[in-house]
């Protein structure tokens, strides 16, 4: 398996019983029961890292041991393919024999219960020819919507572990973690003030010390307390969009209203404004699925995700859209507009 991150995955408060679980799971324990973990939490929050730092000590200790890595993207166009040519045995006959499977973002199997039904079927191949399991979610999957009993049973059924976003006392510690992996000298007040100011993800915490590196080392600026006030100025010297503002130039671009984006109302006229302004929330606010869900009409977290997906989805398949999409996109960050 070849190395992703550049730094060593540090242990902290929020990711100790995932931890724990997943070294459970790949121990040296051939018989270790339950044979699956779900662990979830937010995109950037260190999933991925803490399973190859798992699946780097397992596969050194089994060095035979087969494994397979798949996103969940990827386990659908393989049985969509499947579908087409009739060929679905074979699909599960190359993901089931296998010693370790990791399946990444499952809550992309959200509605979806042909594939669920299909990922149910392979889970329990592999369990039953004795292989481990690893599952990855944005989400709990209880929070998922319409999703079969027999799938969620199968993630309870094992070991539920989650890593929330590092409290303040974490990030301090991620920050000089990450300093010291680079060779920078992060003085205790400086880092005191980053930790106080971006209440972000470990993954963009690794950003942050990527430019601060670079003011290092290229501007060969000494990271004081003015340097990173001034650092943390230009990260926000844009006053963020608001979602109402978000709404309200794509309200103006489709010809509807911003009462009707926001209503229940399900008409489809009122489809694409919808999905286009909730991708665009997401996209240029740091409101996340559930606030952007919140305001538009108390929809859930996952119906905004779907609804980013298939905008992608359509402005992929329609260059009208696309350019639509692009230009406010271009406006509402205030950058000069392409004749269309």
């Amino acid at each position: 398996m070849s190395a992703e991150f550049e730094h060593p995955y540090l242990g902290l408060p929020e990711n100790q019983f995932a931890r724990a679980a997943l070294d459970r799971l790949l121990g040296p324990d051939p018989d270790v029961s339950p044979r699956l973990l779900f662990l979830y939490g937010p995109s950037g929050s260190g999933k991925s890292h803490l399973i190859h730092e798992g699946m780097t000590s397992f596969l050194e200790r089994y060095q035979d041991a087969s494994y397979r890595v798949l996103p969940t993207y990827e386990f659908t166009s393989m049985n969509v393919e499947a579908a087409a040519s009739g060929s679905s045995v074979a699909v599960l006959e190359d993901l089931a024999d296998v010693d370790l499977f990791v399946c990444e973002e499952i809550h992309i199997l959200e509605r979806q219960t042909w594939l669920q039904k299909k990922f149910i079927v392979l889970i329990d191949e592999i369990l039953a020819r004795g292989g481990r399991v690893i599952l990855t979610s944005q989400f709990p999957i209880g929070e998922f919507q319409n999703t079969l009993p027999k799938l969620v049973s199968r993630c309870h059924s094992g070991i539920t572990a989650s890593i929330p976003l590092p409290a303040r006392h974490s990030r301090l510690s991620l920050l000089h973690h990450l300093a010291q992996q680079r060779e920078i000298f992060l003085p205790t007040e400086a880092a005191d003030l980053l930790a106080d100011q971006l209440t972000v993800s470990p993954r963009e915490l690794v950003g942050v010390m990527m430019q601060l590196e670079a003011i290092t080392h290229l501007e060969g600026a000494t990271l004081t307390s003015d340097v990173i006030r001034n650092f943390l100025e230009l990260q926000h010297q844009d006053p963020e969009l608001t979602l109402a503002e978000i709404a309200r130039s794509v309200a103006r671009e489709f010809g509807v209203t911003v009462k009707a984006i926001r209503s229940e109302n399900r008409e489809r006229s009122l489809l694409i404004p919808r999905q286009t302004a909730m991708w665009l929330s997401r996209q240029l606010t740091r409101s996340n699925f559930a606030e952007i869900g919140k305001y538009y009409g108390n929809r859930s977290h996952s119906t905004v995700m779907h609804a980013c997906q298939a905008l992608e989805k359509k402005a992929a398949d329609s260059p009208e859209l696309d350019s639509r999409v692009s230009q406010l996109r271009r406006q509402l960050q205030g950058m000069p507009s392409k004749p269309r």
